[in-house]
């Protein structure tokens, strides 16, 4: 890894659950801190869910070595919401490639 090509700032969005006056799980989450990171654009896809096309796109970051990331979190890179699906430690534990995507129609 080196440390120049981290120069993008992320956030890592903890998810979180908990149960509202109506006894109904509530998903939110909360930010647990803002990062450097390399970010690489890997590939693009569209596809249609319920009549309406969706872009889909996969984008990977780099990041230095951080336990806490897991694949229920959420990046949030350039005012856009990333949902996590991997996270590769890689070295010994000196940086994680963590492998998101980014929908076009994606919720706050």
């Amino acid at each position: 890894m080196k440390i120049g090509r981290l120069d993008k700032r992320v956030s890592h969005l903890a998810r979180g659950v908990a149960v509202d006056a109506w006894n109904h799980s509530v998903v939110s989450y909360t930010n647990r801190g803002t990062y450097w990171a390399e970010v690489q654009y890997k590939r693009g896809t569209e596809k249609q869910e319920g009549r309406q096309t969706v872009g889909v796109d996969q984008v990977h970051f780099v990041l230095r070595y951080n336990g806490s990331i897991t694949n229920e979190d959420r990046l949030l890179y350039d005012g856009e919401y990333y949902d996590v699906h991997s996270v590769e430690v890689m070295g010994r534990n000196e940086a994680i490639r963590i492998t998101t995507t980014k929908r076009d129609n994606a919720e706050a």
